[in-house]
């Protein structure tokens, strides 16, 4: 047990360690892809590609409708909670702790320039966390395609 945890501390280190991507400083090692397009657009947009690439769409969340709710204003942020059985299934098969972590989710939120930012966990580094090997086949399938999916929402 303990040598299954060892070598993703020890890789982590080493991906900790190296200068980010794309990414915002935080646990999580969170992407960030920005658009001109509003947040509703951007979120249509989204929605849009998961259809026709056959992605489930278990949830959207709209956190400025919530805080109206409480007497509370936001600038517009929405939370899409989606996934792909064909992807996510072999990812738990190696571990199945990483459910915790799927399915994955996508903020979309009015940034202080005004452009949409779309945030979303490197599904590496949750790889790694739970074990898997960041660079693995399935592990590489669920990347491209967030990739794909974001690119697609924020053109």
């Amino acid at each position: 047990m303990f040598k299954r945890f060892l070598a993703p501390a020890i890789l982590s280190l080493a991906v900790f360690g190296a200068a980010p991507m794309t990414a915002m400083a935080g646990p999580f090692e969170t992407l960030e892809k920005s658009t001109d397009k509003g947040v509703s657009a951007a979120v249509d947009s989204f929605l849009s590609v998961l259809s026709r690439k056959g992605a489930t769409v278990f949830a959207v969340v709209e956190h400025a409708k919530g805080a109206e709710k409480v007497g509370m204003e936001m600038k517009p942020a929405t939370l899409v909670i989606f996934g792909n059985p064909k992807l996510g299934t072999p990812l738990m098969l190696e571990s199945a702790s990483i459910g915790i972590d799927l399915p994955m989710k996508a903020l979309f939120l009015e940034g202080e320039d005004g452009k949409t930012q779309v945030l979303y966990t490197d599904i590496k580094l949750v790889a790694l966390r739970h074990g898997i090997d960041p660079e693995g086949p399935a592990v590489q399938k669920v990347a491209n395609a967030l990739e794909g999916l974001t690119n697609a929402a924020t053109k």
